[in-house]
């Protein structure tokens, strides 16, 4: 099958493979913890979906592959790329990994500044979509920027707020430490691709190949540290407090 020639030549199948492992330690995680914060809850659901989605993507791969015998739906319509869900999921992202951060933030003011923003984020990256960017065939660099400013931001506050109290002692034993950890890296290892992502074409196939390679090594790095995030947080906080579920 071209498919699979393709998945072993590209090796897209390994980054793959990762998201499924995070998403397993996820699934595992909430399944042995007495209570699990919502937003923690949340980002597990999030690791799920994005599985759903990468599968999803192989789709459109495969139809163009068989030069369209099969899910000929695709041909010719601005479905057979997958950067338009790819930019919807840059909304999800920076909402799921933002609230995370967000609700530990302990100065009252300073989160009504910051859940102000994610209000402001969704409808200023749908305006970007639909006016100045390419929703269907690039990465919208405004926001890609926007997005990295944000999570940045919200992480920072965090860390300033742990420097400042006696979580500083147990800080590596906590998930959102992991979740930071490999969003600041991913992100700013990958924000300056994502600038250049509209030479993604048949035509530069060098671009091709540097994105390939980038994301492959970067998204194994990213859930590789998601997953060991998960057991360090369960292997040191086994009995967190049961608390109703909200």
């Amino acid at each position: 099958m071209k498919l699979i020639e393709f998945l072993f030549e590209t090796k897209l199948f390994v980054g793959t493979i990762f998201e499924i492992i995070a998403a397993l330690f996820g699934i595992w995680y909430l399944r042995k913890s007495d209570y699990t914060e919502p937003e923690i809850r949340y980002f597990v659901y999030y690791l799920i979906l994005i599985v759903f989605l990468e599968v999803y993507g192989y789709l459109p791969i495969w139809a163009w592959l068989e030069d369209y015998e099969i899910f000929s739906f695709y041909e010719n319509t601005v479905f057979r790329r997958n950067l338009w869900w790819a930019n919807s999921l840059k909304i999800v992202t920076t909402l799921c990994i933002s609230w995370i951060f967000i609700k530990q933030i302990q100065n009252e003011q300073t989160k009504k500044w910051l859940i102000t923003i994610l209000y402001i984020f969704p409808v200023f990256s749908i305006l970007s979509f639909l006016t100045i960017g390419e929703f269907f065939h690039a990465y919208d660099p405004y926001v890609d920027i926007s997005k990295t400013f944000i999570l940045l931001i919200c992480i920072g506050l965090y860390y300033l707020q742990i420097l400042k109290s006696d979580e500083i002692l147990d800080f590596f034993k906590d998930i959102r430490f992991y979740i930071s950890i490999g969003i600041v890296i991913w992100q700013l290892g990958m924000v300056p691709l994502g600038l250049y992502s509209s030479f993604f074409s048949l035509e530069n196939p060098l671009y091709i190949k540097l994105d390939r390679i980038v994301h492959l090594y970067a998204n194994v790095f990213l859930y590789s540290v998601f997953a060991i995030g998960f057991y360090v947080d369960y292997r040191y906080n086994p009995h967190k407090p049961k608390k109703a579920v909200v």
